[in-house]
């Protein structure tokens, strides 16, 4: 264009956006928002900034009409995959072209003013950059705790969890769950409390809000604090307050698999400013997170937007997971799964020890404005899922609740034989996967604080997550209710049964 090296005001430049202005546009003025939620005069402004500097903004608008584009096309597509990461490509190009232009450290104050938006949205009183949630639960445990008393928590989580526990001087007490939601159960909390209880961890899994007003009761009596583990429920609430900042500390994350995706990264909020201050202090001795492992990782986020990308899912993705599946899904569960190989740690690797970068605090702020309406679509998702699916006798479903404590990151069901259902599924051409989690009270590694945790257990080997990211669609969520039917209609496990609430 001529005006790309011209000045502000030239004419070139007013030639140019006039040209923008009238040029026939075959999608809709709303379509914007199926890419970041950004309008087409929010693109015009950012790709006729007022100084034509090449930075990461101009890129990621380009990525926003490429992704109009995809999504023209992919509503006619189908299957969709599994999954897709929130914010990606524009993410992932912007942190690459910081980490390029060598700006992925600069603007710290970026980093603050990311702070500063999480405690207002969580009415906290402080909140705190991470380069990941992990590293957040290890400094709350760190600093609430004295060596060596029980941390109480749920045994159904990533066993990274157990680690944090285990490497801040806590020992690790499970808590069996309630299968309804995979929370950990508060009756089974309210057996485990004693005179050694340091702490209590509540997951909220899957984006479903753990009982909250009986565990803060139970804890409240007890004088033991709560540490919230929210990284799958961020912009959730719990009776009108913030997932967060109901207990004493919480924990969010922002890692590529998150409705929020800065590759790496989590946000720490709490009311005590003694905490706070002791947490800030530790985290100054670190250093930012090295380039090297955010390479990667955006490196991995492109490939995965690529290979979930229309036409390419469909055409090649698909039949290769659709074979995988029939044959027991080992190939996903060897590249995909966060739980390969459990390992006892009892020092905090030296990779944690990492500040958040200013160009992954950006990401997380283009992102804040979606979080409130990317939720209510994955709540419209969780309806059809409920409503088409909760006259089936060996389907167990989460609760549903559309008043923002359940924010179902994913749609959790229950069946009793995952296999053949996953089977069946991929017949029907539909793309689903199982939860890899696994009770971590029965693992090897964790054999010292081996704990009866029948329901976790069976959990384990049940849940199915059904897909809920915005631009999933309401079509493809009504073709998995079927073909989910359509398995156990030869079966007679339909049987009339209200609601689930």
């Amino acid at each position: 264009m001529a005006g790309w090296h011209a000045g502000a005001n030239s004419p070139e430049r007013a030639a140019d956006c006039a040209r923008w202005r009238a040029a026939p546009r075959r999608l809709p003025a709303s379509a914007s928002p199926w890419a970041i939620g950004r309008s087409w005069a929010d693109l015009e402004s950012t790709l006729f900034d007022s100084d034509w500097k090449i930075h990461a903004d101009r890129l990621v608008a380009a990525y926003d009409i490429v992704e109009i584009a995809k999504h023209s096309i992919a509503v006619h597509l189908s299957p969709q995959p599994r999954f897709r990461f929130y914010g990606s490509p524009q993410n992932c190009i912007s942190i690459l072209v910081d980490m390029l232009t060598g700006n992925l450290r600069r603007a710290e104050s970026d980093v603050r003013s990311l702070e500063t938006r999480i405690a207002e949205r969580t009415a906290a009183k402080h909140g705190l950059g991470l380069p990941r949630a992990r590293l957040g639960i290890y400094l709350a445990i760190k600093h609430l705790i004295q060596p060596g008393q029980n941390v109480i928590l749920s045994p159904y989580t990533i066993h990274d969890v157990i680690n944090m526990v285990i490497c801040a001087g806590g020992r690790p007490v499970f808590a069996d769950i309630d299968p309804a939601t995979c929370n950990i159960d508060p009756a089974q909390v309210a057996g485990l409390l004693d005179g050694n209880t340091g702490a209590v961890i509540v997951t909220h899994l899957h984006g479903l809000s753990c009982d909250m007003r009986a565990l803060t009761t139970l804890c409240s009596a007890n004088r033991v604090p709560i540490i919230e583990d929210a990284a799958q429920c961020f912009g959730g609430r719990y009776e009108s307050r913030p997932i967060g900042a109901i207990g004493d500390v919480g924990i969010f994350s922002f890692s590529v698999k998150k409705n929020v995706n800065a590759l790496f990264g989590g946000a720490l909020v709490t009311n005590d400013g003694v905490l706070y201050q002791r947490i800030v202090d530790e985290l100054a001795s670190f250093e930012p997170e090295d380039t090297g492992p955010l390479l990667r990782q955006a490196v991995k986020c492109l490939l995965g937007d690529l290979t979930t990308a229309p036409l390419v899912f469909q055409g090649l993705t698909f039949p290769v997971l659709q074979y995988d599946t029939k044959n027991g899904g080992r190939l996903a569960n060897r590249l995909m799964s966060s739980e390969k190989a459990p390992t006892l740690h009892t020092a905090l690797p030296e990779s944690y020890k990492r500040r958040l970068t200013a160009a992954q605090a950006r990401a997380v702020i283009r992102q804040l404005d979606r979080v409130e309406a990317d939720m209510q679509t994955r709540i419209a998702y969780a309806r059809i899922y409920q409503e088409g699916l909760s006259d089936l006798l060996d389907v167990g479903l989460p609760p549903m609740r559309e008043d923002g404590s359940h924010t179902y990151l994913d749609f959790p069901i229950r069946v009793p034989e995952r296999q053949a259902l996953l089977k069946h599924l991929a017949r029907k051409g539909r793309d689903v996967r199982e939860q890899w989690y696994t009770n971590t009270a029965d693992l090897q590694c964790f054999s010292q604080y081996a704990r009866e945790c029948p329901n976790a257990r069976t959990t384990a080997q049940q849940v199915v997550l059904l897909p809920t990211y915005p631009s999933y669609g309401e079509s493809e969520v009504r073709k998995n209710v079927a073909a989910i039917r359509g398995y156990y209609r030869s079966r007679d496990a339909v049987v009339p049964r209200p609601l689930q609430r």
